[in-house]
């Protein structure tokens, strides 16, 4: 179903790209906008795109995070515990889903969204909330201005990656859980002009499928994150367990370079203090 639901998607973005169609985003008051600021209105577009694919005899709702949240804890009623275990049940919840959120909802107070939050929009594909509630897609928009000169957006921490497969391999439904994880970065390439975007081409990936020997860089003095234009991903034939080991590898590989690097150039630095403080102990 989740192959079926990419190809489709896939589809209807390069027919919409081909005849010039629903390309056109509105939004942009400012050219000069960068990170989230920029990002909402493309995440408005894709999100919008995706509720208007006539999906047949499917049924897809499409959702932002914290619109899925209020609709979920609302069937199951202002019942903390209830709630922290259906999050704790689910693949994707904790990636998703913070406290802060939970107190939202328990104080009556609309469920708001999480900077944090591992994916911009979610692709829910099931007839009944809470009992499909595992049938879920998350989407992690990434978008480029092509006029721009820049480095690769932030994707994800890595080190909250590793983190999150690290507890569901822990889980005793490890094999059960893992199977259903599916997250997926959608990557829009746009220009700007007239305070509105033009779409020129639209990438998606699965994060599972990536050959991380490709992966340009772990950028460890930004939170950790993993920094990668969607467009230069590439995508291989693997199994789920071999990206996590691959992830795992590629990590600390990195880390140890970068720990190297820091080490040798704030040694030096140290090393110039020493011998500039003796200078003036000598002098005096």
């Amino acid at each position: 179903m989740i192959d079926q639901i990419r190809r489709k998607v896939e589809h209807e973005f390069g027919n919409a790209l081909k005849s010039g169609k629903t390309t056109t985003i509105q939004g942009f008051a400012r050219a000069d906008a960068y990170g989230h600021e920029a990002g909402m209105p493309i995440e408005r577009w894709v999100k919008s795109f995706l509720e208007k694919i006539d999906w047949g005899n499917w049924s897809i709702r499409i959702y932002f995070p914290n619109e899925l949240f209020q609709e979920i804890f609302s069937k199951i009623g202002r019942n903390e515990t209830k709630i922290l275990k259906m999050i704790d049940d689910t693949w994707w919840g904790p990636l998703m889903v913070s406290k802060k959120q939970v107190q939202q909802f328990m104080n009556s107070q609309a469920v708001e969204r999480w900077q944090q939050e591992g994916a911009d929009i979610i692709i829910f594909y099931g007839n009944d909330i809470l009992k499909d509630i595992n049938n879920i897609i998350l989407i992690n928009a990434k978008s480029h201005d092509i006029a721009r000169s820049s480095r690769p957006p932030n994707i994800m921490s890595a080190q909250r990656l590793l983190e999150y497969f690290a507890s569901t391999l822990a889980r005793q439904d490890a094999a059960e859980m893992l199977d259903k994880v599916s997250l997926w970065f959608l990557g829009v390439d746009y220009s700007v002009s007239a305070n509105q975007a033009t779409v020129h081409s639209v990438h998606i990936k699965d994060l599972l499928l990536l050959n991380l020997a490709r992966l340009p860089q772990i950028n460890f003095d930004a939170a950790i994150q993993i920094q990668w234009h969607v467009r230069d991903m590439v995508e291989i034939d693997q199994d789920r367990l071999t990206f996590i080991q691959n992830l795992a590898k590629t990590f600390i590989e990195q880390w140890k370079a970068h720990s190297d690097q820091k080490k040798e150039k704030y040694g030096k630095l140290v090393e110039r203090i020493e011998r500039l403080v003796e200078g003036l102990r000598n002098a005096g």
